[in-house]
């Protein structure tokens, strides 16, 4: 799509996408269940910059560090993002709270800017809530299955 004409004449465009159909979320997955629903609209800030809503909602299975089992983790994400041209100063982004900014294109690869967005919107180390790993808990709480008794087997040889 043309994001500066979509921004510029308040386009919208819904849809839902399928998690598996994702490449670069693939090697985060705890399987391939989920769909992500998307909402992107155009329209100008207060200024008169072009701008892009993207909101997103739904869940995909990520892999819990902790117990390396999947849980589903629920998508919820509103991200405004600040059309820039080429070689233009970016005041509005530079800002602590001002948007992200992405080059204005005629061509804007909406599938690659969803899945980019979902990408930098998932946890760097997703775990579980607490208290819902018991199993590896418990396995680690047992004296005789701890990093420690195998020490103390060493020790004694």
């Amino acid at each position: 799509m043309d994001s500066l004409e979509f921004a510029r004449n308040g386009r919208e465009l819904r849809g839902e996408l399928a998690v598996a159909e994702m490449p670069r979320l693939q090697d985060k997955l705890f399987g391939p269940d989920g769909k992500i629903g998307f909402c992107i609209r155009g329209y100008q800030d207060k200024s008169g910059e072009p701008m892009l809503e993207v909101a997103m909602d739904g869940s995909c299975q990520l892999v819990c560090q902790r117990c390396l089992g999947g849980f589903a983790y629920p998508v919820q994400l509103v991200s405004r993002l600040l059309l820039v041209h080429e070689g233009e100063p970016d005041e509005l982004s530079a800002e602590e709270d001002g948007p992200d900014s992405i080059p204005a294109d005629k061509h804007l690869d909406v599938f690659a800017m969803l899945e980019e967005e979902l990408l930098l919107s998932l946890p760097f180390a997703p775990m579980h809530p607490p208290g819902v790993c018991q199993l590896a808990a418990r396995d680690l709480s047992q004296p005789e299955n701890g990093a420690f008794a195998v020490l103390a087997g060493l020790k004694d040889k």
